[in-house]
């Protein structure tokens, strides 16, 4: 019988095996990280869907405020146009009859004037107006 005698590992062997489970590891630890990659795009993937249908709700909402504060005011300044033009109306309607009535005094102040030129005449003694 021939016992076959075993040599034990070189120290190079021993490396080169060390190595080897070494490589085994990070290929392992690298496959959970590519998961935990996976995993932390998949949750920001969702918040970002979160986030962007929050921001379509609020723009949204936004959107309704601003169309009522639109419309009030276009109701507002509808009342402020209507004012005006009344206001307009009152002032033309004053200054035509103030126009009337400047007139009016104009001419009885000249026929005032022609009477009292007549008044005096009489006065004075000549009776040629």
């Amino acid at each position: 019988m021939s016992e076959e005698v075993t040599t034990p590992p070189s120290e190079l062997e021993l490396l080169r095996a060390e190595m080897r489970a070494g490589f085994v590891e990070m290929r392992a630890g690298f496959v959970e990280m590519r998961s935990e990659f996976a995993d932390v795009r998949t949750e920001m993937r969702t918040g970002f869907a979160d986030v962007r249908a929050e921001m379509s709700t609020g723009l949204a909402d936004a959107r309704r405020y601003m169309d009522v504060v639109a419309e009030a005011l276009r109701q507002d300044l509808k009342v402020v146009i209507e004012k005006v033009t009344a206001t307009d109306k009152k002032v033309d309607r004053l200054i035509t009859s103030n126009a009337v009535e400047h007139a009016a005094f104009i001419e009885s102040i000249a026929d005032h004037e022609v009477r009292l030129r007549i008044l005096e005449k009489i006065r004075s003694g000549s009776s040629t107006p």
